[in-house]
């Protein structure tokens, strides 16, 4: 009798555990687009809502700050929004003019530093209400947090 010995697959179960695994990445990159963060004072280890999330006693303070800036943040968002599509409009015109779309754009740039500005002073507010061992433990957190891509598609917005 002739006997045959099985043959391994073994590029088959490779191909699956990579497609397992691309689908597992893809999942996740799906889902962190829904998940977006877009929350005033969201986003980087020193924004407002990280702070709060690291340490809950100063949440209160930093909820206020939130509150008084999110409404100026708000208009200031819609302000650069509109002179993004003003920037457009001109570009699209028949009446297009290198100095009227270079004016247009100047005005985006100035609602965009308005808007930074705004963030910046919230931060800085935020900032202040913690204690010098707060700020002691936050830069040793931020010095000791990973770097690493992969880690950081993975990870929430906020710090944790």
């Amino acid at each position: 009798m002739d006997e045959t010995k099985p043959r391994r697959n073994w590029l088959l179960v490779l191909s699956l555990c990579l497609n397992v695994a691309l689908i597992a990445a893809i999942a996740v990159v799906v889902w962190r687009i829904g998940h977006f963060d877009i929350f005033s004072g969201s986003g980087g280890p020193m924004a407002p809502r990280s702070v709060m999330a690291q340490f809950p006693d100063r949440e209160p303070a930093i909820e206020k700050i939130i509150a008084a800036h999110q409404a100026k943040l708000a208009d200031l968002r819609h302000t650069a929004a509109m002179a993004r599509r003003d920037v457009f409009r001109l570009f699209a015109s028949p009446g297009y003019t290198p100095q009227k779309v270079g004016s247009a754009l100047d005005a985006v740039a100035t609602a965009d530093v308005a808007i930074e500005r705004e963030a910046i002073d919230m931060e800085n507010e935020s900032l202040a209400t913690l204690s010098p061992a707060q700020r002691q433990a936050l830069v040793e957190r931020v010095k000791a947090r990973n770097r690493s891509w992969f880690f950081r598609m993975l990870r929430r917005q906020g710090m944790r």
